[in-house]
């Protein structure tokens, strides 16, 4: 059956999740989670947690989903050695280069593919695949159909689909408008939600919220995911509360169990207007996905006013009302847009409510509930224990003594050995050095060996119990040992080409092109790092690659280009802006996937530099900015409500905001958007 993922901004989030039917929980470290306004979990958080999963039979995944630059690989690979202690059941990652350590060092820490990576067609799922990923969580922007045919191309892979949440219009790890525009990187964890804010259309004159999606909730349609072997269903929300995560993990369980859903709890917590995203997406004429004039917590509607005296509202109820419940009505501001104004029931009958102060409504004014009194979820209890640290062991009983080896601690002891006619010590020593009492530390993955020459022999379980107390004690006065990341295990420097100033080799409007531009000899093609059907988008790429001037360097922009780089050997490839060289590790791993075919690479476009050694040297990325948005959603349908009969599918708008303009290009109902230069 498919598990319900929840988000756990920290460790009341994650006790709350689990205690209303969530299967998992995701969630951040103190450092490198894309949720940095999250509390997130400290070290002592994760191991409460982690025991606390065990016990009761749950998961917990950890995300390390920023990108990481060659200062801070150091603090990367500590953190991964804390995480790696208290064997979580997966960590979702987006950097390469961190997929590169963690195999090389804790290749026991099962990688989940972040949806940061942009893995949206069957190609990006089998490269992720062949580096060793046990689950990919899939991009936001998918169709159903889409989902079923990359379930069916690719079975020996789990996969992550996003059911419910906050919807971002740009693809995850794509998007450089907060960069951009305020200087904080998403791909860090510092998102400013440009999406979030207006923008005047120049063609229109109208001040609109554009890039702004309604928040995603498929209901029922879990069941149609479950039904095609999905294996997790994500939930959004690493930033909100208490309610939002047990009201959802509710909603959700109860339609997996039973096959309904029962109450709209949910919508009380946070709620902007919602809608089923792309997985019902059919292109032109597909339902509106922007949320029009007002971007915020919409909650439900909870009735129509009818009549207004003075401060009093009759209203027609659509849901019932309660003293001190939230309540809104929204209205126009100066610039034309919707405000909210919030204020507690007061409810002096069943049907009327007092505004606080006297503001003229008219009749048809919607008021809105956007929180319920009566949900109050009862605190968790944290003062929970903490996870033992598994130690795989390995025992050897010999014939007077008894040694316990670890990978942190080796000791003998005296022990008797007596005879038996039957092999009774195995399951003996296997169930009392299992037990840890006060300890910290578990011994694990018992490994019994019998070095006595008898067949079978027997030894005392008081005997047993005392070498258990007393190993388990020296172990706890092991120091732990630090873990110190070796940046330095390079054998040589490979020659990399230098590449041409990125804009050299940009399209007119997009920064990819696959026609080519020739530049001293040299023919570069850039692929765009979104392909829905790769398949026939290879087999025309072969046909163009087959037509250019050789020689031919070809720019990769997704994971996903990998599978065709490694096919045609022939060409020879650099890593483009949109496949991070983030760090040195990042560059060594796309070495071993590509090998000499891999010419060079810009590094990570938000850094000017980068600090060595490296496998080769990369090209600084200068004098270009990159879109703000590449986004499937349509700017002329979605952004600005405008009737698909007629489209040509192509377009050019333009949008003012702070005083700057932005140049917005729709082709094939995708939308990217540029500050004009």
């Amino acid at each position: 059956m498919i598990e319900i993922a929840l988000p756990a901004g920290n460790l009341e989030n994650a006790i709350v999740a689990f205690r209303n039917g969530a299967d998992a929980v995701y969630f951040g470290m103190k450092s490198f989670s894309a949720r940095k306004g999250a509390v997130n979990f400290s070290e002592d958080d994760l191991s409460k947690i982690r025991r606390y999963s065990r016990e009761n039979g749950k998961k917990i995944y950890v995300t390390v989903n920023t990108l990481v630059d060659d200062s801070n690989l150091g603090k990367a690979y500590e953190l991964l050695e804390t995480i790696s202690r208290h064997r979580p059941d997966g960590i979702i990652i987006q950097d390469l280069g961190l997929v590169e350590l963690a195999k090389r060092n804790f290749p026991d820490l099962p990688l989940h593919g972040s949806t940061q990576l942009a893995v949206h067609n069957i190609s990006g799922v089998e490269a992720m695949r062949k580096l060793g990923f046990e689950r990919v969580v899939l991009s936001r922007e998918l169709t159903f159909n889409e989902i079923e045919k990359i379930r069916k191309a690719c079975p020996d892979i789990e996969l992550k689909v996003f059911i419910h949440g906050a919807m971002c219009y740009g693809f995850s790890g794509l998007c450089m408008a907060s960069r951009i525009k305020t200087g904080r990187s998403a791909n860090e964890g510092e998102c400013a939600q440009i999406c979030r804010t207006w923008f005047r259309d120049e063609g229109t004159g109208q001040n609109v919220y554009p890039f702004s999606l309604k928040d995603l909730e498929i209901g029922q349609q879990l069941l149609r995911l479950n039904e095609i072997g999905i294996d997790s269903a994500k939930i959004e929300g690493r930033l909100k509360g208490d309610e939002y995560v047990a009201t959802t993990a509710r909603l959700y369980r109860q339609i997996l169990d039973n096959g309904y859903e029962c109450g709209h709890d949910q919508l009380f917590t946070f709620s902007r207007s919602r809608s089923t995203g792309f997985l019902n997406y059919r292109g032109p004429g597909h339902e509106i996905l922007t949320t029009g004039d007002y971007t915020g917590h919409l909650g439900a509607e909870a009735g129509v006013v009818v009549k207004q005296e003075g401060r009093k509202l009759t209203l027609d109820e659509k849901e019932r009302i309660m003293p001190h419940d939230g309540l809104m009505y929204l209205k126009r501001n100066k610039d034309g847009l919707l405000d909210a104004v919030r204020f507690a029931a007061n409810c002096p009958t069943r049907d009327t409510v007092l505004l606080p102060q006297y503001e003229r409504l008219e009749k048809g004014s919607i008021i809105y509930k956007v929180s319920d009194a009566g949900l109050n979820e009862k605190k968790p209890n944290l003062n929970l224990p903490d996870d033992r640290i598994p130690v795989d062991t390995t025992i050897t009983v010999g014939q007077s003594s008894l040694r316990i080896v670890t990978d942190l601690l080796t000791a003998d002891y005296p022990i008797e050995v007596e005879k038996s006619d039957k092999d009774l010590a195995s399951d003996q020593i296997r169930k009392i050095f299992s037990q840890s009492g006060e300890s910290g530390y578990q011994l694990s993955k018992l490994e019994i060996i019998n070095d006595t020459g008898m067949e079978g022999y027997f030894v005392r379980s008081s005997a047993l119990k005392e070498i258990r107390r007393a190993f388990l004690s020296r172990l706890e006065a092991v120091p732990r040992k630090s873990a110190i990341y070796d940046g330095s295990t390079y054998d040589g420097v490979r020659d990399a080409i230098k590449l041409p100033a990125r804009g050299l080799i940009s399209g007119e409007h997009l920064p990819w092109q696959t026609d080519g531009v020739e530049i001293e000899g040299t023919t570069y093609v850039t692929l765009p790092p979104v392909v829905y059907d790769d398949e026939a988008f290879y087999e025309e790429l072969e046909r163009q690659l087959e037509k250019l001037q050789k020689p031919i360097l070809v720019g990769l922009n997704n994971i996903g280009q990998t599978e065709f780089a490694s096919r045609h050997p022939e060409y020879s490839y650099f890593a483009d802006i949109y496949l991070y060289l983030s760090n040195r590790e990042s560059a060594k791993l796309l070495m071993d996937i590509l090998g000499d075919s891999l010419a060079g690479g810009y590094l990570w476009m938000e850094r000017s530099r980068y600090e060595k050694p490296w496998p080769f040297e990369p090209t600084i990325v200068t004098d270009f900015t990159p879109p703000l948005f590449i986004s499937r959603a349509c700017y002329r349908h979605d952004g600005l409500g405008l009737d698909c009969r007629g489209c040509t599918k192509s377009h050019h708008f333009v949008a003012e905001q702070n005083g700057v303009l932005h140049d917005i290009y729709v082709h094939d109902c995708c939308t990217v958007v540029n500050i004009r230069k």
